[in-house]
């Protein structure tokens, strides 16, 4: 009788399959919301790098309409799209008591948002949107990660020297990905 139900158990070829993807799935997930929730200094002491565990200098908040300007300000390279009108601020915030920059460059239907330092990322979280793991993503050869909710999407990336969202509230897929390739990085 034991032999009866083990042999109505077996799992499939295919059912296997599908059993080892969901498994890599919850372990993917698992790992992305540890490391979003990890707290600036777990991830300065994971990360070792030093400038994180300390304030960065306030700045003085300043609206701009060159995002070269606003990266001087910032104090770290910015993302832009170049040859569309903007508008650009910067500002301090504080992050679990220690100092972060924020500049924030606002295009039509496009918002680009930078923090330092990069511990502090987030700042930059859209809560409403839900994240889609994609392994092939990157922007600005860094590596990726994809939010959405209906026609929203953000993506958030990272440096050594700050975090990244690029957010467009209403836009279909293949127009955010073509916009993200007009990206370029502020000299």
């Amino acid at each position: 009788m034991a032999e009866e139900i083990r042999s109505d158990r077996k799992i499939s070829p295919v059912g296997r399959i599908f059993l080892v993807l969901g498994v890599l799935l919850l372990m993917a997930v698992a790992y992305v919301a540890a490391v979003l929730l990890q707290s600036p200094n777990e991830q300065a002491n994971r990360l070792a790098f030093p400038s994180e565990r300390e304030d960065v200098p306030r700045m003085q908040p300043a609206a701009m309409s060159s995002p070269q300007a606003l990266s001087e300000l910032f104090g770290a390279p910015l993302p832009f799209l170049p040859g569309y009108a903007m508008t650009g601020e910067g500002t301090n915030a504080d992050y679990e008591g220690t100092n972060a920059r924020i500049a924030t460059l606002r295009y039509s239907g496009v918002t680009i948002s930078a923090v330092r330092p990069a511990a502090a990322a987030p700042l930059l979280l859209r809560g409403e949107l839900s994240v889609n793991l994609r392994g092939d993503l990157s922007v600005l050869n860094l590596p990726a990660m994809l939010a959405e909710k209906g026609n929203a999407r953000c993506v958030y990336f990272s440096s050594t020297d700050a975090a990244y969202s690029v957010y467009a509230p209403q836009a279909g897929e293949e127009d955010f990905f073509a916009m993200l390739e007009k990206l370029q990085w502020t000299e």
